[in-house]
């Protein structure tokens, strides 16, 4: 019996100390990792090293590249949209959040070629000035001193070289970065990083054949249209041409060109009541720039209800009285459904002593008929 009870001691022993550890286990993590991006050193300068590497990894020299302070840093390491680029985000807040940097990298398509992201569109359509622009050294290299912390968006120019076009992908980037130490095995706020662009390279004789399309979102109002509607095309931000469609050119216009350029396109002067907007299509080398145009009825006030003629008031519900009934003795009625309403007898007394008075007269007949039995016995 005695060697039993040992038995559920220990065993009660060991879930305690199970039970202890686990409970012990967050509080120690938390201790062991406290915010590795306080105490910033705001009095340090940073820099940023660029690498550019072609397709096939060699290093490319002679690429010009242009760096913009899109967010500054506290010692707490939170982030602060610079006013440059606050009207870049519909909400600027939402990027003031501790050193998340996978917000900052959705602003940037690392997918595609460097000529289109909301923050170049940004900067163009602003005319904000770069940091610093610097063009990469015989090792591919080019490096940005004496910088003030924060996050760096970094822009590069294509580069023509053995018959290829070499395009590099725009990014964002940190000054400090957290990085692991493997030395150390330690999490260290690096003051200096180096970063690589993603990059591409096309053929140049290959042949750029674009589309741009008109088309309306009007229906009923199509008499507001516009007879004919004018674009500006670019190519490599430089005016390229002028066009003008209108229902003779099936509101559509077509050109093609050799080498690998970028282009866009600008409608001027849109129709009073239309708003426009331009999506972009790709396949391969071929481009369809449509171009919607959607009308907007200008608003109209609402209809008022006529007033109510003097001496007329508007008529008003009588008010609910007492409903009639029969009067007939012991009729059910229906009541209305207030608070507490039964059928009540119509001698005015409640029902709960009619079964009482039943059972007693029930009582009282039996006896009488026991007693007339015993009386002519």
């Amino acid at each position: 019996m005695n060697k039993l009870k040992n038995i559920y001691i220990r065993i009660s022993a060991i879930i305690v100390a199970v039970l202890m550890a686990i409970i012990a286990i967050p509080s120690q993590m938390v201790s062991a990792a406290p915010n590795t991006w306080a105490s910033i050193d705001l009095g340090k300068k940073g820099s940023l090293t660029i690498t550019h590497f072609s397709v096939d990894e060699e290093l490319m020299e002679n690429v010009r590249s242009y760096i913009y302070l899109v967010a500054t840093i506290d010692e707490n390491g939170t982030y602060t949209i610079t006013d440059e680029f606050k009207g870049c985000f519909d909400d600027p807040d939402f990027f003031n959040n501790d050193f998340n940097y996978d917000d900052w990298k959705e602003c940037v398509d690392y997918q595609t070629e460097s000529d289109s992201d909301n923050l170049q569109t940004y900067i163009k359509e602003n005319g904000i000035k770069e940091v610093d622009s610097k063009v990469s050294d015989s090792k591919g290299k080019t490096c940005y001193t004496d910088l003030e912390l924060g996050i760096y968006y970094v822009l590069s120019d294509k580069v023509e070289k053995d018959d290829y076009t070499h395009s590099f992908v725009n990014f964002v980037y940190p000054v400090p970065i957290l990085e692991y130490d493997e030395a150390t095995g330690q999490i260290i706020k690096n003051y200096n990083p180096s970063a690589s662009p993603k990059k591409a390279k096309v053929k140049n004789d290959i042949v750029v054949h674009c589309h741009l399309y008109k088309r309306w979102n009007d229906s009923g109002n199509t008499d507001k249209r516009p007879a004919s509607v004018t674009f500006n095309i670019y190519c490599d931000d430089e005016l390229m041409e002028t066009v003008t469609l209108s229902e003779s050119n099936g509101w559509s216009y077509e050109w093609s060109n050799e080498g690998v350029h970028t282009y866009n396109v600008e409608e001027v002067g849109i129709g009073s009541g239309y708003s426009s907007g331009i999506s972009i299509y790709q396949q391969g080398h071929e481009f369809w720039y449509t171009c919607t145009n959607s009308y907007t009825p200008p608003e109209t006030p609402p209809d008022t209800p006529p007033d109510t003629p003097p001496g007329n008031p508007p008529e008003t519900p009588d008010t609910p009285g007492t409903p009639d009934f029969p009067d007939v003795l012991g009729a059910i009625r229906e009541l209305p459904a207030v608070l507490g309403a039964r059928r009540l007898p119509q001698t005015g007394q409640l029902w709960w002593p009619i079964p009482i008075l039943v059972i007693a007269g029930i009582v009282f007949i039996v006896k009488g008929i026991r007693k007339n039995r015993k009386n002519v016995q």
